[in-house]
């Protein structure tokens, strides 16, 4: 009976330290590209152009967000790195300071009298433990605990291409009324996104899924304006 109690314990989801990049991928892919084939569709009235154009922004947009998301991430890990050897510095230069440091932090952790000077003199006692108590205070996990950058990178660019797909999928098949298909499946995607980014939250998933929808709808009127304004303006 242990046994299949244990086999049958709580279980949490865990959101992955890269669900934020594929929800930006995914959210900027969508919203991006059906502005952009609305606007295209609307200008120039062909389907032909339309699919060409948001087939090449669908893979230029998705190269540019695998090289800002490398780009960020690797300077992330070098100024957390960099302020590293700064709080190491200090603790050699400033280590009165420093110590004081280690003291507020453990007495705003509660620790009182003999406990917390046991404490501070144990942690400043060794220079290496002394600094990742204070680099995890003040910097948080390093971001070398996380994804590396090519794969934080390659989960936005991704995320992006797919996202992308979804509102050019009604002019490739050559569908009816494929704007107004576009705008219905990017719905659809949006709401689905939103759905799956409430499992990590405490929001209930129509919430979510409806402010994904939200942004999706001031995408599609933001597009269907430009696509008019342009169209008007070459007449």
């Amino acid at each position: 009976m242990t046994g299949n109690r244990e086999d049958k314990g709580e279980r949490h989801a865990h959101p992955s330290d890269l669900l934020g990049s594929v929800i930006l991928g995914l959210n900027d892919g969508i919203v991006t590209t059906l502005v952009f084939v609305l606007s295209v569709s609307a200008a120039s009235g062909k389907v032909r152009t339309t699919i060409i154009a948001g087939l090449s922004e669908m893979l230029a947009g998705g190269v540019a967000m695998f090289l800002g998301g490398y780009t960020a991430a690797r300077a992330t890990r070098e100024a957390y790195h960099y302020q590293v050897d700064v709080e190491r510095q200090e603790i050699r230069s400033e280590p009165e300071e420093e110590r004081a440091e280690v003291t507020r932090l453990y007495r705003d952790k509660g620790f009182r009298g003999s406990l917390l000077e046991e404490i501070v003199r144990h942690v400043t006692s060794d220079p290496e433990r002394w600094l990742r108590v204070m680099v995890r205070d003040e910097l948080g996990a390093p971001p070398d605990e996380g994804s590396p950058g090519w794969r934080v990178g390659g989960a936005i660019g991704g995320a992006f291409v797919a996202g992308a797909l979804i509102p050019l999928l009604a002019y490739i098949w050559h569908l009816p009324d494929p704007a107004v298909l576009a705008i219905g499946l990017s719905i659809v995607a949006l709401v689905l996104t939103g759905a799956a980014r409430s499992r990590f939250s405490r929001k209930p998933w129509w919430v979510s899924a409806l402010e994904m929808v939200a942004v999706g709808a001031a995408g599609s009127a933001a597009g269907i304006l430009i696509g008019a304004g342009l169209h008007a303006a070459h007449q």
